[in-house]
């Protein structure tokens, strides 16, 4: 295999859990917004805190990956 699986897999996993978390922020605005009858507010709302767990989540996650690629790739004899 070539040394493009790893760098895929971190870049597949990150996108995943953006994709995940905005949508669940979403499905849940919508939701509470159909119980309570306030139709924006909840769906804004989703939307933020899921763009803000993606942006935390993503960064938190991406940090390991992005550290060893700058370290550039290791020399094995």
């Amino acid at each position: 295999m070539g040394s493009w699986v790893a760098p895929t897999a971190y870049l597949l996993g990150a996108g995943w859990f953006f994709a995940t978390s905005i949508i669940l922020g979403v499905l849940l605005g919508r939701w509470a917004d159909g119980a309570t009858g306030l139709e924006p507010v909840f769906t804004l709302t989703g939307i933020v805190v899921g763009l803000a767990v993606a942006l935390v989540g993503g960064i938190r996650m991406l940090m390991p990956f992005m550290s060893r690629i700058s370290n550039g790739p290791s020399e094995k004899s």
